[in-house]
């Protein structure tokens, strides 16, 4: 008997570019905050604060969205250096994307109040070439509705 079973084709994810990017918050996030004792010499406490939202990105030729995961963090007093403003990832096993963003205390106290009014909606940012598994962030931005009052 002929063997009448096909295989799938297999899915090609298109590869990640430099360039400008696109980007969309699905939901709400989480807000995480905590502190951590780092080895010294001296041995020092250090705090950390993160959000994670789930969010789609889009290439720049608007080829294919992905799915993914943004991350926006709080630097440690511990980092004093900054060269890139975050990073993106692609996940080895999962078409799927991770926006890695740091941000000052500030931006992200004026951002946890837009979240919690579920005013963030979508962003863009611009990728660099490849570099060690990841892509740096050259620049980035988010847009937030803003609170409309009646007369």
């Amino acid at each position: 008997m002929p063997n009448t079973k096909r295989r799938k084709p297999a899915l090609k994810l298109p590869e990640i570019k430099p360039g400008s990017w696109r980007g969309e918050i699905l939901g709400s996030c989480t807000v995480n905050f905590g502190q951590v004792v780092q080895p010294g010499p001296p041995r020092q406490s250090v705090e950390f604060t993160y959000m994670i939202m789930p969010g789609l990105f889009t290439m720049p030729e608007v080829r294919f969205t992905w799915p993914g995961v943004i991350m926006i963090m709080t630097p440690t007093p511990m980092k004093t250096d900054f060269p890139d403003a975050g990073f993106l990832f692609r996940a080895a096993h999962l078409p799927s994307l991770h926006l890695s963003l740091e941000v000052t205390r500030g931006q992200f106290s004026d951002m946890l109040r837009m979240m919690e009014t579920t005013r963030l909606k979508d962003f863009h940012f611009t990728l660099q070439d490849e570099a060690d598994g990841s892509w740096p962030v050259y620049s980035w931005g988010m847009s937030a509705t803003s609170a409309t009052r009646g007369p």
